[in-house]
Formats: structure tokens, C-alpha cells, sequence
């Protein structure tokens, strides 16, 4: 999962980068509103889409589980639990997303509940409020202040300005923009987005105002009598939008003859993200169905190896991982910023049971071999690592970390763990009887041929 947030908040940003560099400047508002929401859709799709490709590997990768080192590691019940850093960042994110929507609809609420009176003019909802405020639009009704609506009329240029607004239903970006910050108030190309959206609708409206042949320098005369009022109404459009020099500029700016060269290459930006950014799943000759479970043979002093093949040419033969002799099974390894050690195994406990996988241990390691995508790995010889599942006194995963050289292959051996433990409950280790905490050990190595 935090590899899918890092690719939203990467190609959300990149996507608004190119449009604050290359489009913003251009004339050309409608492609540009579509580019905007197209993007931020684009950003949040994109990560969780897959494509399927040929295999570009011809190595036969296995996976082999060493039955000798899989042990229990009994975990005493008393004993002082490590900080769940996982369940603190979850609750940060629900209560900021709480406090995102308690905010948005306290927005609305200050809109809706504006004490005025509500009209119909020139067949559009205008609601004619008593605080002095200025001109705007909210979904599909124009507020504005009682003063504005004189003699029965309202001066048609801000009048079409609001309603270029609703027309262009320009209230559903804007809500659909906060929808995203509720979901993912941490990505901050949302900001940037939000900034670019607003602008762009304001060109918008201000764009059907000079199409009609009013004067521009009244029109702009106009917006500088409205910017001394000022209002606090968020998820509005407001009719003397801040960024008014940018507004000034647009309304007299020609169009430029690179349009087409930017338009292009915005596309072919979108265009190449998608192959950047999509999940690729490459095609494996292995069948699952067909995979078999090699047989364990026993070598020298009673060591044995499990050989679960990935390719679909299944062989007779038996993947034989021999040891040293005085192979020293104890490994001194010096911790990594921020990593958390292993947890050193107990004093063997009395009357002791492991913990059990509810399908079994070779279901366990059928599954684990069956869903582990090796196409990201590179390399020749041997990738070893550890595998320590926590597993409480209830049968339910608590924790799993790997150690070892490789941390690619550490990441995808944890995040293959993790989905095939997941919603599974084992049968719990006990201790003298009573059911007990444990760390269960399964070591695991790929060659590479």
C-alpha cells in the first residue's frame, strides 16, 4: 500500500508540475480543465491498475525452504509490547479525514444557511443575502448582497459571470477535489491542484463575459470595485477571486501557435506515466495449479529442504541444498537505522506446542511459492532471508518481518506473507497448556540459474 500512496502523490505531482510550467499560460481553458481532472483521476487509477506482460526471464528462480531452521519461538506472555506504529499512523489519518469532513460540511452549512431571500431570475436561482458580501455561486444558486438587485435588475455582467459557473457545473470540481483531500489530505499536489482548478474557472467565467463584447476595461474596472469586500466562505466561487493580475493578463492575452506542441505533449506526458506507473504483472510459465511439492530428502545429520519450483517444467529431480560441515547457524548482524531487531528466542519452555497455519505448513508454503512475484528480482547465485511471523495468543498475525541481505527480496517475501496470512487465524502455540505468544521462523532462499 505505501508503495501505491507513493505513486499517487508522484504522478499527481509531476501531472500539476507540467500543467503550472507548460499550460497555465496558454488560452486554452477548456483543455486545460480537462487536463486538470483528467490528471488527478489519472494519479489515483493508475496504481492500481495491472497489465499483463511476456516473461523477460528465462531463469529457472526456486524457492527453498529450509525445514531445519523452521522453529517456534516461544514469546512470554507478560512480557512489554513494542509500540504498534502502524495503528498510530491509521488513527492520525482517520481523525485528520474526520476533522477534513467536519470542516467541509461546516463549509456548506455556513453557505446554506445565509439568512436572504431566494428569487428566480432570468430563469436561474439567485438567493439575495443580507450580509454585505460579494458576489458568488455555489452549486446551482447565485448569492448575492440585497444591493446588487436594484430596480428589479441585476448588472449582467456579474450575473453572467455567476452563472457561467453553474452552467459549467464548475461546484463539482470543487467537490470532487475536497473529496479527494478527505481521502488523502497528505498528498500535497492537491493543494497546487486546487489553486490550478480555481484559476481555471475563473478564466472560464471570465472568458463568456468578453466573448459577449462587453468592454474589457469596464468589465475589469468592476472586479477592482469588488476586491475591498472580503468574505470567508470556503467551496464557493467567489466573484472577486484573489489572483487578479493573472485574471487581467488572460482577459487581454492572445492566443499563442504553440497550443497544439503543448496540448501533445501534455498527452504523451499522460501517455508515458501510464506505462511508468502501472502495476506490470509478468507472465510466468508456471502453472499454480500444477505446482508440486518436491520431496524431502535428508542429508548428512538430518538436514532437510522443501524445492518449490517456478517455472512450469517440472522435473523429477529435487532442488538438494547441502550444508557445510560445522555450519554455524547463529547470525551477528549489525541493525539498520530504524530497524527493529529480531526477537532472540527463549529458554526452551515445558509442555511447549507451536503455533499451526489452519491449512498447514506445506498449504503455507504451496501459497507463499504460488503468489511471490520474482519478476523485480535481479540476480545470480542465492538470495537468502528470515522470516519472523508474529502470532498472538489468539492465532492472529501480529507482525512479520524478514532479515536478510537483499531488501527487495525482504519487502516482497514480507509482502507475500502478509497476503496470505491475512484474515487467517492459526491454531495458537501453547505453553504448558496455555495458549502463548510466538514468533514463527521460516527461512527462505531463491536461486538464480
Amino acid at each position: 500500500m505505501a508503495i501505491i500512496i507513493f505513486k499517487i502523490i508522484l504522478c499527481s505531482s509531476i501531472l500539476v508540475g507540467i500543467y503550472y510550467l507548460f499550460l497555465q499560460k496558454e488560452k486554452m481553458f477548456r483543455f486545460n480543465r480537462f487536463y486538470l481532472l483528467f490528471a488527478l483521476v489519472f494519479s489515483y487509477v493508475i496504481p492500481f491498475l495491472k497489465i499483463n506482460l511476456p516473461a523477460v526471464s528465462q531463469k529457472e528462480n526456486q524457492l527453498v525452504f529450509d525445514e531445519m531452521q523452521t522453529q517456534q519461538l516461544i514469546q512470554n506472555t507478560n512480557q512489554t509490547s513494542q509500540f504498534d506504529w502502524l495503528n498510530l499512523i491509521l488513527s492520525t489519518f482517520v481523525l485528520v479525514s474526520i476533522f477534513m469532513i467536519i470542516k467541509s460540511i461546516v463549509s456548506i452549512k455556513k453557505i446554506t444557511n445565509l439568512k436572504g431571500t431566494d428569487i428566480i431570475y432570468q430563469k436561474q436561482k439567485v438567493k439575495l443575502i443580507d450580509k454585505q458580501l460579494p458576489p458568488f455561486s455555489f452549486w446551482n444558486k447565485i448569492y448575492l448582497n440585497k444591493s446588487y438587485f436594484q430596480n428589479g435588475q441585476i448588472d449582467n455582467r456579474i450575473f453572467l459571470h455567476e452563472k457561467t459557473h453553474i452552467v459549467q457545473r464548475h461546484s463539482l470540481d470543487i467537490l470532487f477535489l475536497e473529496i479527494l483531500k478527505i481521502i488523502s489530505w497528505f498528498n500535497p499536489a492537491l493543494y497546487f491542484y486546487k489553486k490550478a482548478i480555481k484559476d481555471n474557472h475563473e478564466f472560464l467565467a471570465d472568458e463568456n463575459i468578453i466573448q459577449r463584447n462587453i468592454n474589457v476595461k469596464d468589465y475589469q474596472r468592476l472586479i477592482l470595485s469588488e476586491i475591498i469586500q472580503t468574505q470567508n466562505l470556503k467551496l464557493i466561487h467567489q466573484f472577486n477571486y484573489n489572483n487578479t493580475k493573472k485574471r487581467f493578463i488572460m482577459m487581454t492575452t492572445k492566443k499563442s501557435g504553440f497550443e497544439n506542441v503543448k496540448k501533445t505533449f501534455a498527452i504523451s506526458a499522460i501517455a508515458s506515466l501510464s506505462i511508468l506507473f502501472v502495476q506490470k504483472v509478468y507472465a510466468s510459465e508456471n502453472n499454480p495449479e500444477k505446482i508440486i511439492n518436491k520431496q524431502v530428502k535428508t542429508l548428512n545429520e538430518g538436514i532437510k529442504s522443501d524445492t518449490i519450483p517456478q517455472k512450469k517444467q517440472l522435473q523429477a529431480s529435487t532442488k538438494i541444498k547441502a550444508a557445510k560441515k560445522g555450519r554455524n547457524l547463529t547470525v551477528v548482524k549489525e541493525l539498520k537505522e530504524n530497524e527493529l531487531p529480531i526477537p532472540p528466542p527463549p529458554p526452551p519452555a515445558r509442555e511447549m506446542t507451536p503455533a499451526v497455519f489452519p491449512e498447514g505448513l506445506t498449504a503455507l508454503r504451496t501459497s507463499f511459492a504460488n503468489n511471490f512475484d520474482a519478476s523485480k528480482l535481479n540476480g545470480k547465485g542465492m538470495l537468502r532471508s528470515n522470516l519472523y511471523i508474529t502470532i498472538d495468543e489468539n492465532g492472529i498475525t501480529k507482525d512479520i518481518r524478514a532479515e536478510g541481505s537483499s531488501q527487495d527480496f525482504n519487502s516482497e517475501a514480507i509482502k507475500t506473507m502478509k497476503a496470505i496470512t491475512q484474515g487467517k487465524i492459526w491454531k495458537p502455540a501453547t505453553e504448558e497448556g496455555k495458549p502463548a505468544s510466538t514468533v514463527f521462523q521460516l527461512p527462505i532462499t531463491m536461486t538464480f540459474q
